[in-house]
């Protein structure tokens, strides 16, 4: 039997990276706060933790993929946090996307105890998750990064961007950046093809086969068109847009059109749709711009 690993978030993407770590041969011992993410934690053949603390006295290696800034903070450095019960030369694998200054806050947290951490956010929805096709964006020093290796590589494909934590928040900042205007700009080209009385999935059959086409744009097209799932919510997108444009500021970037981008998913928490996939933002559109369309 392979080592015990801890996890906490078992939401969209924790349940199934959870599920492939089990199939794998490792133990998992989790903590969520929510009773039936536990049963289905349970319902799997892992182990439910009391709180985050607990993780950590019976795990050495805790991955925490939880969805912002304050839960990673306090599921690792705050009361009954992983560093309450971990002790040194355990590791911690923060998959979350977060800001960089609270992730190096933390990771200089897990340092100050003598706790390997690897900043390791990642792309890839549910579905790669299930099939260990994450692509992982790990910054660590190379002899952390080892530790760390055997389980990450049964999530995906690790690719080592630095040696210093909050490396790898920069470069996922980058790539939701893309993910963000690139679904506003997509809600945007399929509401204008509706409403110039074209069929959307004939439109998205020529872009999706010409030079824009890419896996987003079959994601957006099939969650649309075809009510497929999203990777991931509005809410949570919101969140990341978030982040891009802090970024941006703290850069002195004006970031326009990522900024335009991250004011429709914000939108969206307002309209009450951050719970609802990502591809419910079109419902934002359609909104903006037929004022009687219900949302």
């Amino acid at each position: 039997m392979k080592q015990k690993i801890g996890f906490i978030g078992l939401g969209r993407v924790g349940i199934p990276a959870a599920r492939t770590l089990l199939r794998a041969g490792y133990e998992i011992v989790g903590y969520a706060r929510r009773p039936e993410v536990i049963e289905t934690l349970k319902s799997m053949g892992g182990e439910a933790a009391m709180d985050c603390r607990e993780v950590a006295l019976k795990a050495s290696t805790v991955i925490i993929m939880v969805l912002n800034d304050q839960q990673v903070i306090d599921v690792v450095v705050g009361d009954g946090g992983v560093l309450s019960g971990a002790e040194k030369n355990s590791l911690v694998i923060c998959m979350s996307t977060i800001n960089r200054e609270n992730l190096e806050l933390v990771a200089e947290k897990c340092k100050e105890k003598g706790v390997g951490f690897v900043d390791c956010p990642f792309t890839g929805g549910p579905a790669k998750a299930e099939s260990g096709r994450l692509t992982l964006i790990a910054a660590a020093p190379p002899d952390i990064l080892e530790r760390s290796r055997a389980v990450l590589s049964v999530l995906g494909d690790i690719i080592h961007v630095g040696e210093t934590p909050g490396m790898g928040q920069a470069v996922k900042h980058c790539n939701q950046l893309m993910v963000g205007t690139t679904m506003a700009a997509f809600m945007e080209t399929l509401t204008m093809a509706r409403k110039g009385g074209l069929d959307p999935r004939l439109v998205c059959e020529v872009i999706g086969k010409g030079i824009v086409g890419s896996d987003l744009f079959e994601l957006l097209s099939s969650s649309i068109l075809d009510h497929a799932p999203f990777a991931g919510s509005l809410g949570q997108m919101c969140k990341d847009m978030d982040i891009v444009v802090n970024t941006g500021k703290r850069l002195r970037l004006p970031l326009l059109v990522a900024t335009a981008a991250y004011h429709y998913f914000l939108s969206g928490q307002a309209l009450g749709l951050g719970e609802l996939d990502g591809s419910e933002l079109i419902r934002v559109i359609e909104r903006i711009s037929d004022p009687n369309a219900g949302v």
